[in-house]
C-alpha cells in the first residue's frame, strides 16, 4: 500500500505541475497582443529519487521564468530614440521648407526676382511712370515675402515651444506611471508579468521622447537617468522636468539645473534641435541676427544706398525705398511711405553722369559681384538660394533618418520576438502536449485508485 501511495502522490504532484504550466502557457496565449508583454514559461524540475530513504521522485512545477532579454530591450529602446528625434526634426522641418521656395515664382525668391526685372525695367525707360510705379509695387511685395517668412517662422517657433511643452508633461506622466510600477512592484514581492508588461512598454514609450538609460535593480525596480545623468525615476520617487521658452528652450531638472544639453535623442531631442538651433540660424536670436534678416537688410541697406547715392534730377538727391527696424529687419520691413514714384532716383551722377546709372546698379543687384553686394560671398540671390538649400537638406536628411530607423526599429522588434515574444502556434503545441501529460498523470491517478480499491475490498 505504502508504494500505491507514494506514486499516487507522485501523480499528484505532477497534476499540479502540468496544471500550472498549463495556466502559464494560457496566459501567454491571452497576453500574446499586449504591449511590453515577454513569454513565460514554467520549468519542471525532477524530484529525487531514493527509495531507501523514501524518495520516490516524481516532477514539480519550479519559479515561472521571464524570457525577456534585456540586450533585445534596449536594442528597441535605442531605435525607439533615433525615430524620435528624427521623425520630430522632420516634421518640424516639412512646416519651415516651403517658406523658402526655389521655383522662382512665389515666395522670397519670385519677389526679388521680379523686384530686379522691374529696376531692368525702369532702367530702359527712366522717365516712364508706369515702370516707376512698377518699382513701387514690386517693392511692396519684396517686403510683404519677408515679414511673412518671418510670420512663418515665429508660427513655427510657437508650435516648437508647444510640442516640447505637451512631449515635457508626457515624459513626466511616464515617470509617474514607472514609479508606480516600481512601488507595486516593491510592495508585491514576487515577479508580476502584468506589471512587468506595463513597467517595458511605459520605457519604451519614453524612449522614443528622450534619450533615457535604464538600470534595473535587485528588487525588480526600474532607475531611470534621463540623458544618461539626470535621476528621472529611482524606486519610488520620480523627479519631474520643467521646461521655459524664451530666447530658447531649456529643460531644467526638478532642482532647477539646466539639462538642455543631456538631452540629444528623442522627441525631445529633435524638438530642442529645430527650437535652439535651426529656427535661430534662419530668424535670429539675441546672440545671432539670422540670416534671413542679414538677406532683408542687405536687400534694404544696398537698395537705400543706390538711390540715395543717385538723383532725381540732376542737383535732386534720391530718397531711401525701404525701411526696417534693427532688432527684426525681416518682420519690418516695408516700403518708406515718403517715397513716391516720381521721387525714385535713376540718376548715377558719375562722373561721368549716366541718366539710368543707378536703374541699372538696381538691375544687377542681386547677381552682383560687387563685394559690397554679396553676403558672405555669396550675391545675394546666391545667400537667398544657400537658405533654402539648408533647410531642404535638413528635412531631407531629417527624412531619410526616419524612414532608416523605422526599419532599424522594426528589425529589432523583430528580433525581440524572437527571443521573448509569444509564438501562438508554439503556444498551441505546448498546450497540446501539456493536456496530454495531464491526461497522463491523472490516468495514473485512476488506475492507482482502482488498485488501491482493489486492495481494500479483499477479504481477510
Amino acid at each position: 500500500m505504502g508504494g500505491l501511495f507514494g506514486i499516487l502522490n507522485n501523480s499528484s504532484g505532477a497534476l499540479q505541475a502540468f496544471q500550472r504550466s498549463l495556466e502559464v502557457t494560457q496566459n501567454n496565449v491571452s497576453n500574446a497582443n499586449t504591449p511590453g508583454y515577454a513569454r513565460q514559461w514554467q520549468p519542471l524540475e525532477s524530484l529525487s529519487f531514493n527509495p531507501a530513504r523514501g524518495l520516490l521522485g516524481g516532477v514539480t512545477a519550479a519559479t515561472v521564468q521571464n524570457t525577456r532579454d534585456e540586450y533585445a530591450e534596449q536594442g528597441v529602446r535605442t531605435q525607439q530614440e533615433l525615430l524620435g528625434n528624427f521623425s520630430a526634426q522632420a516634421q518640424a522641418l516639412s512646416a519651415i521648407e516651403p517658406v523658402f521656395d526655389v521655383s522662382g515664382t512665389s515666395g522670397i525668391d519670385g519677389a526679388l526676382n521680379d523686384l530686379f526685372t522691374s529696376f531692368s525695367s525702369w532702367a530702359s525707360s527712366p522717365g516712364d511712370p508706369n515702370a516707376r510705379q512698377d518699382v513701387l509695387a514690386k517693392a511692396q511685395a519684396v517686403a510683404a515675402s519677408f515679414q511673412d517668412a518671418a510670420a512663418a517662422l515665429s508660427k513655427a517657433t510657437q508650435s516648437v515651444n508647444q510640442q516640447i511643452g505637451s512631449t515635457v508633461q508626457q515624459i513626466n506622466a511616464l515617470a509617474q506611471n514607472i514609479r508606480d510600477y516600481n512601488a507595486a512592484i516593491q510592495q508585491g514581492g514576487q515577479p508580476d508579468a502584468g506589471l512587468d508588461a506595463k513597467l517595458h512598454d511605459s520605457l519604451e514609450t519614453l524612449s522614443g521622447l528622450a534619450d533615457v538609460t535604464v538600470r534595473f535593480e535587485s528588487d525588480g525596480t526600474a532607475t531611470v537617468l534621463l540623458g544618461g545623468q539626470t535621476p528621472l525615476v529611482i524606486g519610488n520617487q520620480v523627479n519631474p522636468i520643467n521646461v521655459s521658452a524664451g530666447n530658447s528652450a531649456v529643460i531644467t531638472d526638478s532642482d532647477g539645473t539646466d539639462i538642455t544639453s543631456q538631452i540629444s535623442q528623442g522627441t525631445l531631442g529633435g524638438l530642442l534641435a529645430v527650437r535652439n538651433s535651426t529656427l535661430p540660424a534662419i530668424q535670429g536670436d539675441a546672440s545671432q541676427q539670422g540670416s534671413l534678416n542679414q538677406l532683408a537688410q542687405k536687400v534694404a541697406d544696398r537698395v537705400n544706398q543706390i538711390l540715395t547715392s543717385g538723383q532725381i534730377t540732376t542737383g535732386t538727391p534720391g530718397q531711401p525705398l525701404f525701411t526696417y527696424s534693427a532688432n527684426s529687419v525681416a518682420s519690418t520691413l516695408a516700403v518708406d511711405p515718403n517715397i513716391t514714384a516720381a521721387n525714385l532716383a535713376a540718376i548715377d551722377p558719375g562722373p561721368p553722369v549716366v541718366a539710368n546709372g543707378a536703374a541699372l546698379a538696381l538691375a544687377n543687384l542681386g547677381n552682383s559681384t560687387n563685394a559690397a553686394d554679396q553676403i558672405n560671398g555669396q550675391t545675394i540671390l546666391q545667400f537667398y538660394s544657400s537658405i533654402a538649400a539648408q533647410v531642404g537638406q535638413q528635412t531631407s536628411n531629417a527624412t531619410n533618418g526616419q524612414d532608416l530607423h523605422q526599419s532599424l526599429l522594426a528589425q529589432a522588434q523583430s528580433f525581440r520576438t524572437q527571443v521573448s515574444g509569444v509564438s501562438l502556434d508554439q503556444e498551441a503545441a505546448q498546450i497540446l502536449q501539456l493536456q496530454q501529460s495531464y491526461q497522463a498523470a491523472s490516468k495514473m491517478v485512476t488506475i492507482i485508485d482502482t488498485l488501491t480499491q482493489s486492495l481494500i475490498d479483499m477479504p481477510i
